[in-house]
């Protein structure tokens, strides 16, 4: 089976060539479990090659026909998976193509139409497995498979949920060496320890797969695979992607203890992703000592009163206590953030920059908020005329921080009512150039070490004119435009732009203050999205999964 992750742009955009890859875990993941139930499995992931006719007969040759080929997608690269099943299709009219992922899961019946024969729903594992297993047998009845959506008689059939795998465990270690051919442009320093954030927050798509669970891996196997990738690939760093690392707090005191005991807290540093409230102060001093160094939290947004509306759960003030503990640590700090929040005016977003600068962190990012299908945020933003769908949602993605000109034309996904298009477009842009120039982000790059958003040169870049000559061209045609363009007064930029891109008129600001009876999205309340997340919730009964409700 071939499995591909696409990729409708390069992540980094113009600043890809200076990206190291992270490497695409749900197509190795699954490709790892279908291996060990005998089934040879190859992956195929878009940011290291364009995927053409030729280069899908090269990955196919050798496979047992007709071809099964499996596609993970996300809503930022939907709009390539789709017409890369057209290009499959046409090229092997009797392959069966089987989607995946989380936009999928959201809309499973888009993807049928779009020429998919099958969506997986959720967790992907055990069900593309026994899905697999049955196209190869011949199979003509797939009413009793849980977790599919597919063509029956005609119409769309949407079996029952299947049910969330307990034990993480069962699932082999990550095949890292599926991606040796391009190791030298992966970042190869990343492992999944669990699965899953029990929090409500109203843009976050994760809980269609996870419900309120949260499931992790053993001490033990995580420990198989962080020796590996130290041993085998000289790993220095190793980054969890996990969507909450720290939140039981049980399970990372036995995990510091046994990379303690295994040396390998000597040998590594290691970063997380986790929350503020979940970085326990009784916790954070056995975490610096095995080897943790950097941290980044998901704060989105420097005013609470725009914390409360997203649903975070959280405080600045957590965040700004979290910062602070972290550094007298010895831990270096990231903050990502979201810009275009509703009710949210240009104050509050001067106010979100200042509060990062004065926490003192090494790095921060600006995205703009992005209503993913499925998700609460959504079914609440949907009814209203400030969320944009470009076709196949092309402009569904967050690669407009920095890497793209100010003049792209791309709209936006979301934008408030408490300002326009393009004053939300500037801001975005300007306030990642003013924390991207800064010395304590530029010095390090340009020495070689790893910088903000993973960016980093290539060695000795200095003595290479050919380098020299790409990032003069980039700096003037990208970053010194933009910086022109961001700084000048908005009275003057924004009709010129609105000239240039009529289409921005269609999202003007309607209100200078925010709504402050604002309420967004109530989890009281029953849409399609939150009878998904009960139907997910009831998996819990007997499983012995964790869950906080």
């Amino acid at each position: 089976m071939l499995l591909i992750s696409p990729a409708e742009e390069k992540f980094g955009g113009v600043l890809s060539p200076y990206v190291r890859k992270g490497l695409p875990i749900a197509i190795g993941t699954l490709a790892s479990y279908l291996i060990k139930h005998k089934i040879e499995s190859r992956i195929l992931d878009e940011e290291m090659v364009d995927i053409t006719p030729e280069v899908l007969d090269r990955k196919l040759e050798g496979l047992e026909k007709p071809y099964i080929i499996g596609i993970s997608c996300l809503t930022a690269h939907v709009v390539r998976g789709y017409a890369l099943i057209k290009m499959i299709k046409a090229r092997y009219p009797d392959a069966t193509v089987i989607l995946g992922g989380l936009h999928p899961t959201a809309l499973p019946d888009e993807g049928l139409l779009e020429g998919a024969d099958f969506v997986v729903r959720g967790e992907g594992e055990d069900t593309l497995l026994k899905l697999h297993n049955m196209i190869r047998a011949g199979a003509t009845n797939y009413s009793n498979l849980l977790g599919i959506t597919y063509w029956r008689d005609g119409q769309i059939a949407h079996n029952p949920d299947a049910p969330l795998m307990p034990d993480l465990d069962a699932i082999p270690p990550f095949p890292y060496h599926l991606f040796d051919e391009h190791k030298d442009r992966y970042d190869m320093g990343v492992v999944t320890s669990s699965r899953g954030c029990p929090f409500r927050c109203n843009y976050c798509s994760i809980r269609m797969m996870n419900g309120l669970t949260y499931r992790y891996k053993s001490s033990a196997r995580l420990i198989e695979e962080i020796t590996l990738l130290v041993d085998k690939y000289g790993a220095k760093q190793v980054l969890f992607y996990d969507d909450n690392f720290a939140f039981k707090k049980r399970r990372v005191k036995e995990f510091c203890d046994a990379l303690i005991a295994a040396g390998l807290h000597k040998r590594c540093a290691f970063s997380i992703q986790t929350r503020a409230d979940n970085f326990y102060p009784d916790v954070v001093p056995l975490l610096a000592e095995a080897g943790f160094r950097d941290v980044g939290f998901g704060m989105e947004t420097g005013v609470d009163r725009l914390e409360t509306i997203i649903a975070k759960g959280e405080t600045v003030e957590m965040h700004r206590k979290a910062v602070e503990l972290a550094r007298k640590h010895g831990f270096s700090v990231s903050l990502f953030m979201i810009f275009g929040l509703p009710t949210e005016t240009a104050a509050d977003r001067e106010t979100s920059f200042r509060v990062v600068q004065e926490m003192g962190t090494v790095a921060s990012k600006y995205n703009n908020l992005i209503p993913y299908p499925g998700t609460p945020f959504f079914e609440d933003a949907r009814k209203t005329d400030r969320i944009h769908i470009s076709p196949r949602w092309s402009n569904f993605n967050s690669t407009l921080s920095v890497t793209r000109s100010i003049f792209d034309k791309t709209p936006l996904p979301y934008v408030p009512d408490t300002c326009s298009e393009f004053e939300l477009k500037r801001d975005i842009v300007k306030y990642n150039l003013k924390t991207y120039f800064q010395p304590k982000a530029l010095l390090p790059l340009l020495i070689g070490k790893k910088g903000i958003g993973w960016y980093q040169m290539p060695p000795r870049w200095y003595f290479k004119p050919v380098e020299i000559y790409k990032l003069a061209r980039m700096a003037i045609s990208v970053v010194l435009v933009n910086m022109v363009v961001t700084s000048l007064p908005l009275w003057l930029t924004e009709p010129f732009m609105n000239l240039l891109n009529p289409a921005m008129r269609r999202r003007p600001r309607l209100r200078d203050t925010p709504d402050l009876n604002y309420k967004g999205s109530s989890w009281s309340q029953e849409s399609g999205t939150r009878i998904k997340i009960a139907a997910a919730d009831s998996q819990l009964a007997g499983s012995g999964l964790e869950a906080v409700v």
